[in-house]
């Protein structure tokens, strides 16, 4: 099964897809038009790749090899989407209308939609599917909403909004790790862990750069790592998920917003938006509890802006 790099180009209203055949081994990027303010991608059920388009509000859907195959109406101005694990579910985040949109991939349409906190963005669900954590960006909180009727009769409830501080700290992208989850906020030098169940902000880890920006974050595994990109600082900050502390900090380049892990062989994607590229990051065998030694680093150029990227895995090695 070949792996297929989806670059979500803000700037340039593209999508960049790129097909990776393995390790260091990567296909020429294939620029493909989305219109308008195209902000993130995910893989959905099908195997189809669907982009939120912002400024359209709608979420369009690709073939893996970059084919149109229709749009799905949703909220206002689209910001990020999350598939949910065991289903034809995807949960699509409604920064214009805040609110969160249930798109059934098997009919590309929206079945549903609950209200959020205000400028919803980033989304992360369960692995069992039952739950999803919600960044509200304009409100300074998460929204943790119960997705256990999902799937038995296309119900999604609100089952609590928790407080990171202000409303001016500007989460923008989530994690789960094991019961918890980890917030990155703009206006934060620390991460909040958050306890989506028991409604509360467990922990604070201090970051090492004040007024970094922090843009993203993904999770190595459970009891292993989180990985948050300093967008000001151009560095991503490795976090111990046992100690709650930084460990290093690992140099990327201008402007690092969205990233994400492919777990085959611990490779990290990480969006440049401010050097038209995608960070690659090698940490098979790096020990990321010292600063000994230092990752293997390479650039993929695309587009003007990437803002994410994401992962997909395709049956056909030629794409």
């Amino acid at each position: 099964m070949a792996v297929l790099l989806c670059s979500a180009d803000t700037a340039a209203g593209q999508a960049s897809l790129i097909p990776k055949s393995g390790p260091s081994a990567y296909g020429t990027a294939r620029a493909v038009p989305v219109g308008r303010g195209p902000l993130a991608a995910a893989q959905g059920a099908d195997g189809r790749l669907y982009l939120a388009v912002s400024v359209s509000d709608e979420v369009l859907v690709l073939d893996p090899d970059g084919t149109p195959r229709g749009r799905v109406r949703v909220g206002w101005a689209p910001r990020c989407l999350a598939p949910v694990p065991g289903t034809p579910f995807l949960l699509v985040s409604n920064a214009g209308s805040d609110s969160v949109s249930v798109v059934d991939t098997s009919g590309a349409r929206e079945v549903a939609r609950v209200a959020v906190g205000r400028e919803p963005g980033a989304i992360a669900v369960s692995p069992d599917g039952c739950g999803a954590v919600v960044c509200e960006r304009g409100a300074g909180a998460v929204a943790v909403l119960d997705l256990s009727g999902l799937a038995r009769d296309g119900r999604v409830g609100l089952a609590a909004r928790i407080a990171l501080g202000s409303a001016h700290v500007q989460p923008r992208a989530v994690a789960l790790s094991g019961a918890r989850a980890l917030v990155a906020c703009a206006r934060l030098d620390v991460l909040p862990v958050v306890h989506p169940e028991g409604g509360r902000v467990e922990e604070r880890v201090r970051l090492p750069v004040a007024g970094a920006a922090p843009a993203g974050v993904a999770v190595t595994g459970e009891g292993g790592y989180a990985l948050v990109t300093l967008e000001r600082a151009g560095a991503l900050a490795v976090v111990d998920l046992l100690e709650w502390a930084v460990t290093r900090l690992v140099p990327l380049g201008a402007g690092p917003r969205g990233l994400v892990i492919d777990p085959a062989d611990t490779t990290v994607y990480c969006a440049l938006a401010g050097q038209r590229a995608l960070a690659v990051v090698h940490l098979d065998g790096v020990d990321l509890s010292t600063t000994d030694g230092r990752p293997q680093f390479e650039e993929i150029s695309v587009g003007a802006g990437p803002s994410s990227v994401a992962l997909a895995r395709v049956d056909d090695p030629a794409v």
